[in-house]
C-alpha cells in the first residue's frame, strides 16, 4: 500500500512502480561517484572516516535526487521494464566514468602531473634529458616531505667536459592526489627550469 504522503506527491503509482529502482539507482551512482573522488584525491587512504561521511552524504543526496525528479518524470508512475532498467544503468555508469575521468585529470599522482606540466610532449622539457622518455622520478617517501628529484637520462652531448654530470631537478608539491602545480624546491633547480625555458 502507498503512503498518504507519496500518493499526494506523485499520484496513483503504477504497479510496478519503477520509483523505487531509480532512487537506488541514484542513490548506488553518487556514492560510486564519491569513491572515485575521494579514491584520486587520497582522502581514501589519508582519512578513512571522513571518506565514508562522504561517501553516504553522496547516497542521501542521490536518493533524494531520484525522489526530486519524480514529480517532473513520473517515476511513479513509469513501470519497471527491462528496457527502462539498461536505460539507468548505462546512464548512471557513465556518470560514474565521467566524473572518475575528471578526477584523475585533477587529482593526478606525481609523475602524471610531471608529465602534464613539464616533462611531456609538448611541455618545457620535452626532448631534453630531463623529459619524461628520458628522466628517471624519484618520490619522496618521508611524511612531510613533498619533493620529488628528476633524475636525468640519455647521451651527454658532444662537447661535453668528460665526466660531466647532468644536475638533479628537484621539484616541491609532488603529492599524489595534490592540486597545486609542481615548483622548483631550490634557486638551482628554479635556475635549471628557467635555462630551458620554463615557468
Amino acid at each position: 500500500m502507498t503512503h498518504p504522503a507519496v500518493r499526494a506527491r506523485f499520484g496513483a503509482p503504477a504497479p510496478d512502480s519503477s520509483l523505487p529502482f531509480v532512487m537506488s539507482v541514484c542513490a548506488f551512482g553518487c556514492a560510486a561517484a564519491a569513491v572515485a573522488v575521494t579514491s584520486h584525491a587520497r582522502l581514501l587512504f589519508d582519512h578513512l572516516w571522513l571518506s565514508g561521511a562522504v561517501w553516504a552524504g553522496a547516497a542521501g543526496l542521490g536518493f533524494a535526487a531520484g525522489w526530486g525528479l519524480s514529480p517532473l518524470l513520473k517515476f511513479q508512475r513509469r513501470t519497471l521494464t527491462p528496457k527502462f532498467v539498461v536505460i539507468s544503468l548505462v546512464l548512471a555508469f557513465a556518470a560514474v566514468w565521467g566524473v572518475n575521468s575528471i578526477a584523475s585529470h585533477i587529482f593526478m599522482n606525481a609523475w602524471d602531473r610531471f608529465d602534464a606540466e613539464l616533462g611531456g610532449p609538448g611541455q618545457c622539457l620535452a626532448g631534453t634529458p630531463y623529459g619524461k622518455d628520458r628522466a628517471s622520478v624519484v618520490t619522496r617517501v618521508a611524511k612531510g616531505d613533498d619533493r620529488m628529484e628528476i633524475w636525468p637520462g640519455g647521451p651527454v652531448p658532444e662537447g661535453t667536459p668528460k665526466g660531466y654530470k647532468y644536475p638533479v631537478l628537484t621539484l616541491k608539491h609532488a603529492v599524489n592526489g595534490g592540486t597545486h602545480p609542481l615548483a622548483p624546491a631550490d634557486d638551482a633547480s628554479r635556475d635549471l627550469l628557467r635555462s630551458y625555458g620554463c615557468r
